[in-house]
């Protein structure tokens, strides 16, 4: 039976991004200051494979940069700038996927990190990503590999067997099942709006992990803990930290 990869009750989406820029180091700091022991973060892959924390294909929302982030290199990378536009964060940089696992290693933080290749680097961005957290990451901190690509679910599988991964679908598919073992996920990460309580209980009787995005009342996150699920990815992770009065 499949073992579920457990991160947190309440992981922090992109960091704390509902009060700080996504995906960046100052919103895992904020993360962490919250009360927050994991956090979900993007990354894709430089023109040079470089994995940086990013989660659209092109820069021009989060950054001052524009264009596709995989056209350009991680030098040009480097310099831009990702407070999108939040003066309180004036300056804050595009991250790399190095600095991020620093960062988490020395708050002592989980990470659920979402591999979103731009079309056709697939095979690139997993091994690129796979090679830096096999270098970086620390082996006593939990760590899940995700993706809605099932292309690049297949090779971190290969890549890097000893890894936890999830299959991040929008609705539950009919053969959740199926795509789960054939890629050997251990997770599966849905949206929370469009899960029921007998496909909670069906996907958690398999022995898969079930964590749900985005949730940011308490309402709903209480209601999708009483299915079952093992945790939801919040912007605001304080907020629900403490109104449900989480004990890390």
């Amino acid at each position: 039976m499949t073992e579920p990869a457990l991160l947190a009750t309440v992981i922090a989406h992109r960091g704390a991004s509902g009060h700080a820029p996504e995906n960046t180091l100052a919103a895992i700091s904020l993360a962490h200051d919250g009360g927050a022991t994991c956090v979900e973060l993007d990354a894709s892959i430089s023109r040079d494979n470089i994995p940086f924390i990013h989660h659209d294909n092109n820069l021009d929302r989060c950054t001052n940069g524009s264009g596709f982030l995989c056209e350009q290199d991680a030098a040009a990378l480097d310099k831009l700038v990702a407070d999108a536009g939040m003066s309180d964060f004036a300056g804050e940089p595009l991250p790399r996927l190095s600095a991020a696992i620093a960062l988490l290693s020395k708050l002592q933080m989980g990470l659920n990190l979402e591999i979103k290749p731009s079309p056709g680097l697939e095979e690139p961005t997993a091994l690129a990503i796979c090679e830096v957290v096999r270098d970086s990451w620390p082996s006593d901190l939990p760590l899940v590999l995700s993706s809605f690509s099932q292309a690049s679910l297949a090779v971190a599988r290969d890549a890097l067997p000893g890894a936890a991964r999830a299959l991040i679908v929008g609705a539950v598919p009919a053969d959740w099942r199926h795509q789960t073992q054939l890629l050997q996920c251990r997770n599966l990460h849905t949206a929370a709006t469009q899960l029921d309580e007998n496909q909670a209980k069906e996907i958690t009787d398999a022995g898969l992990g079930l964590y749900c995005f985005t949730v940011n009342e308490v309402d709903e996150a209480r209601k999708l803990l009483s299915f079952g699920v093992n945790g939801v990815f919040s912007d605001f992770p304080a907020k629900l930290i403490r109104e449900l009065s989480i004990v890390s």
